[in-house]
């Protein structure tokens, strides 16, 4: 699993590209890719589903996390 608890500012990197969470809410992650218009819907992927494909060596769909260098109280773990 994800070696912390990940918030809003947190980027992603897979094949396809760049991504950054936008919002956290209800058990999602809502975040827009390199390139989307900032105005519309972003998309959303449950935190869960998001974790799994972290944790998938085999597929592998999220490459590296690159988490908000200035988060203060971030948690790590278990």
């Amino acid at each position: 699993m994800c070696e912390y608890h990940l918030n809003v500012g947190d980027m992603f990197r897979t094949q396809h590209g760049l991504g950054l969470i936008v919002k956290k809410s209800g058990g999602y992650f809502y975040y827009s890719t390199i390139g989307d218009n900032q105005n519309k819907l972003h998309p959303r992927i449950t935190t869960k589903k998001f974790y799994e494909h972290c944790d998938n060596k085999e597929e592998q769909q999220i490459l590296e996390v690159i988490l908000l260098p200035d988060r203060k109280y971030r948690r790590k773990r278990k």
